[in-house]
């Protein structure tokens, strides 16, 4: 018997070994927020670490950093929940984004938004809007002094994960 499971015993460590390594990537307590995968259930983005990336990349490029508005992430959630109930992402004339700040009673000078899909992690949707010629002008929109950020999971969607970013210059 003996003889048995000490050539066992190698096959069983190999196969605990492939087991951990099919799991694919899971958050630690080390990655970054803007690192952090967020295309399966009960995460959110992070609103400190994204904010600061922005914020840096908008001074890299002359633009005054932005400040965090708690309506302005309510307006973008609600953006981002309707577009991952659909299953597609809006374009900027179909969002209503007007209505939404009109009836958040946001008055602005101008606004703009990103809306995107796909990408599983913060810095991989910065990266997407920066390569972006029309989502970077939003990145990088010098009128703009507030933001709001959002995501939605949609599990049986292609794209998992929905994203949607709204700068505004207040009035």
């Amino acid at each position: 018997m003996i003889p048995t499971l000490r050539r066992l015993a190698p096959l069983v460590l190999a196969g605990v070994a492939l087991a951990a390594c099919s799991r694919g990537p899971a958050p630690t307590e080390t990655t970054p927020p803007f690192y952090q995968r967020l295309d399966f259930g009960g995460h959110a983005v992070d609103p400190v670490s994204s904010l600061s990336m922005i914020n840096q990349y908008r001074t890299n490029n002359g633009a005054a950093p932005l400040v965090w508005d708690p309506a302005l992430a309510r307006i973008a959630q609600g953006q981002v929940d309707r577009m991952a109930a659909q299953g597609r992402v809006y374009s900027t004339e179909e969002a209503g984004l007007d209505r939404d700040l009109a009836g958040a009673g946001i008055t602005y000078g101008s606004f703009l938004a990103n809306f995107s899909a796909g990408y599983r992690t913060f810095a991989e949707a910065f990266s997407g809007w920066r390569e972006s010629p029309k989502h970077n002008a939003t990145m990088v929109d010098p009128r703009a002094s507030r933001v709001g950020l959002a995501t939605a999971y949609a599990p049986n969607s292609k794209y998992k994960i929905f994203w949607t970013l709204v700068v505004v210059e207040p009035r």
